[in-house]
């Protein structure tokens, strides 16, 4: 009797963990695909360095409160801000994560990395609430932290074959075990709520996998120059000094490389004058579009910098609803999208059962 007790309290302890694990795909699949979206990230930061050593370690994944619900910031708080310098260091975010060590009088902070030797206001000036993404939730002074988490999600975002894999087979163990522990036994209910979870989250990855940003760098002036430096980023663009009145233009493809319809949607950010050729359309597979931004030489005089971000969307639904909000047009697409899926592949199932 002891000896049954015992299998069947581990096989249901297993089931509870892979329960566990597909509803953290889902929910790490939408913070993640939300970070790489907006460029910055949402409710989850990763640690990447030691300048927060020993409250924060490599890899560390902090609990935050994105702004503007964040709250007041105080002496003590650990921020995410904007990294003036993203771009500079390969492979590093757009963001740093400091603790502010003092508020100026105008309502800026003076952050400083609990290990670093020298404040971050000796190379950058005073972080606005504007630069402030989120706030890290404390608790006993301490950060809310998940250990190591964010080497795991690095490392499942770069080898996407082998996420789909590993969270294919939790659909079949998670399924395969019945409940009394005796025999095999796929549950449907359980199989369907899996299967969906699986499709939602793959989709959500595949979109941010194929999301792609560039940076457009160029002067703006009354004469002829060169423009030496701009950002030291591998995908940035230098398109030298624009003269006054006159124009130069950007071109690049976009092509659908799955075996799905996507949607691509288009959005430049930063302080500049332009017009773009079309900023949202439906590609088919093996099928490419060609974007043109062309660039103004008028505003203020001086470097200008743009931020192009090209959004796909998969879907087998190819139909347009720009939301002309990008996050809300995955989570919808993708929610219509699994239901499609979900609901063709219940029908083969019953069909396949009256046979």
């Amino acid at each position: 009797m002891s000896s049954y007790f015992l299998y069947y309290t581990s096989v249901k302890c297993f089931k509870t963990l892979i329960n566990v694990l597909l509803i953290l795909l889902i929910v790490f699949s939408i913070i993640i695909t939300s970070s790489n979206l907006f460029g910055r990230p949402t409710f989850l930061a990763i640690t990447y360095g030691y300048s927060m050593f020993p409250v924060l370690k490599p890899g560390d994944v902090i609990i935050t409160i994105p702004e503007p619900l964040a709250g007041p910031i105080t002496n003590g708080s650990i921020i995410v801000f904007k990294d003036p310098d993203y771009g500079k260091i390969p492979g590093y975010p757009p963001y740093i994560i400091h603790q502010v060590i003092s508020i100026l009088p105008n309502g800026t902070f003076i952050t400083k990395g609990i290990n670093d030797n020298f404040i971050d206001q000796i190379y950058m000036s005073p972080i606005t609430p504007s630069d402030v993404y989120g706030k890290a939730i404390l608790m006993n002074g301490r950060p809310l932290i998940f250990p190591y988490l964010g080497q795991i999600i690095v490392f499942l975002r770069s080898n996407i074959i082998f996420t789909v894999i590993l969270f294919s087979i939790l659909i079949f163990v998670n399924t395969g075990i019945s409940k009394k522990g005796k025999t095999i036994k796929f549950s449907k209910v359980a199989f369907t709520i899996s299967l969906g979870v699986i499709i939602f989250s793959l989709l959500l990855i595949l979109s941010t996998f194929f999301t792609t940003y560039t940076t457009i760098v160029y002067s703006v002036s009354n004469r002829q120059g060169i423009l030496v430096g701009g950002v030291n980023q591998p995908s940035a663009v230098n398109l030298g000094v624009i003269l006054y009145n006159q124009s130069k233009q950007y071109s690049y493809t976009v092509s659908d490389r799955l075996l799905f319809p996507v949607v691509v949607a288009i959005n430049v950010l930063g302080e500049g004058n332009y017009t773009i050729n079309n900023n949202y359309f439906i590609l088919y597979p093996k099928e490419s579009h060609n974007v043109t931004i062309i660039i103004l030489g008028n505003g203020y005089k001086g470097l200008h910098q743009l931020v192009v971000k090209t959004y796909v969307i998969v879907t087998l639904l190819p139909f347009s609803i720009n939301m002309n909000d990008p996050l809300l047009s995955l989570l919808i697409y993708t929610s219509i999208n699994t239901l499609a899926l979900l609901s063709f592949i219940i029908i083969i199932v019953m069909n396949g059962d009256k046979v």
